[in-house]
């Protein structure tokens, strides 16, 4: 009973980090297209202008349309329910529609624009293409920034470290370690214009007592995001990596987590007082970090006791993960207490990812279920309006964390 009780707990948790505690919220968003028309680029006879965004109801696949107001300005006025997690502001461009464009023609150029919501009713309103505002860096407590690590297994990234709140003034408590990769957009929006929050969250969880707090490594990723978070090499159509020629892609993984668990983590090791032990070592990413996460947790157990599987490229050559997870060793039930320690695995997966994302999601946690990942071991979470976006994997970082380091007499 106690442990139904906790896991409701985690999954009550996940479900209320999706969206914020704002009150609704209406946002009237005008684009002014006079330059556009002046400039020959735009023809109101015969184009329309669409708001796409991250955060529900915007999407980036299609445009919400908005309507002519006259003197070439176009409006549409946006009711948000629930604001996105951690104070996280709205990803959004205004988009020329018309028939014909190319998937990567008819945005404003340059990054996307940030909306910050207040409760009540905004105004968002600009000159078609004008350059976005600086992006509010917001980063919690004491994060060390290591520099440019380098690596004879890798190219050398960038590795920034979080400590837990109190580190410096207990100098005798030791803590486990998560190591998390596309480590850019883990503690705040510089890169990518949103970022998972794992600080905040972290550092609140910490100081009301809920979890003991790791310390948190994120990894930044490399010039060859896609070689160091697949485990094997495979063929990908032209279409699928945005280029015009198809190409034999992936394949160093191996080398990835040579570079992170014999390179960084003695260096984490020497720097830091943690728990290195591998019950006490973590993993953690999205898409193709959550396929380089799960293949580290199966293949190097003695090692990593614990992965973060977030809406993981189950895609990749021909569904990988899922056969990897039906040949491991601790699929059959002989030698079992030989093997290392199963470890736990949080596999999550939203429902607005794609088509087969969800089964595939479903599948991979049937054959984990089968291979003997039971209570504790596993966590599977499906979000039914999460997208494939740092906003959705923010408003689970709480459940994550919770997972991995609630405290629990049992287990401490």
């Amino acid at each position: 009973m106690a442990m139904r009780r906790w896991v409701a707990a985690l999954l009550c948790s996940a479900w209320l980090a999706c969206g914020g505690a704002l009150a609704a919220s209406t946002v009237r968003f005008e684009a002014d297209l006079s330059a556009e028309i002046g400039a020959g680029r735009f023809d109101p006879q015969r184009d329309g202008v669409g708001l796409r965004g991250g955060f529900a109801p915007l999407v980036w696949d299609r445009g919400l349309p908005m309507q002519a107001i006259g003197h070439g300005r176009y409006a549409l006025t946006v009711r948000f329910d629930a604001a996105p997690p951690a104070g996280q502001p709205i990803q959004h461009k205004f988009r020329i529609e018309r028939p014909g464009l190319g998937a990567d023609e008819g945005w404003e150029p340059g990054r996307n624009h940030a909306l910050v919501l207040r409760e009540g009713e905004q105004t968002v309103a600009r000159q078609f293409g004008a350059a976005p505002a600086d992006v509010v860096l917001q980063r919690t407590g004491q994060i060390d920034r290591l520099g440019t690590v380098p690596s004879r297994w890798v190219a050398p990234r960038g590795v920034q470290v979080w400590l837990p709140p109190g580190y410096a003034a207990d100098a005798d408590r030791r803590h486990p370690v998560l190591y998390l990769h596309d480590g850019q957009n883990v503690f705040d929006a510089a890169a990518a214009g949103a970022e998972w929050g794992v600080d905040e969250t972290a550092q609140r969880l910490a100081q009301a007592g809920i979890i003991g707090p790791p310390i948190v490594v994120a990894i930044a990723s490399g010039p060859d995001r896609m070689a160091d978070y697949t485990p094997t090499s495979t063929w990908l159509t032209a279409q699928r990596l945005g280029r015009p020629q198809g190409a034999q892609v992936g394949g160093g993984a191996p080398a990835y987590a040579r570079f992170v668990l014999d390179e960084l983590k003695p260096l984490i090791d020497a720097r830091y007082r943690t728990r290195p032990e591998a019950a006490n070592t973590a993993v953690g990413g999205s898409s193709l970090g959550g396929l380089v996460s799960l293949w580290m947790a199966l293949h190097h157990a003695d090692r990593v006791g614990a992965a973060l599987v977030v809406s993981p490229s189950l895609w990749w050559d021909d569904a990988l993960a899922l056969r990897e997870v039906q040949a491991s060793r601790w699929a059959g039930a002989a030698g079992a207490a030989a093997l290392p320690q199963r470890p736990r695995l949080w596999l999550s997966m939203g429902g607005q990812e794609g088509e087969g994302a969800l089964p595939a999601a479903r599948q991979l946690h049937a054959a984990l279920v089968q291979a003997g990942w039971r209570g504790r071991q596993l966590q599977y979470l499906e979000v039914p309006d999460a997208r494939h976006d740092e906003a959705s994997w923010a408003a689970q970082v709480e459940g994550m964390m919770r997972f991995l380091y609630v405290r629990d007499v049992a287990r401490d």
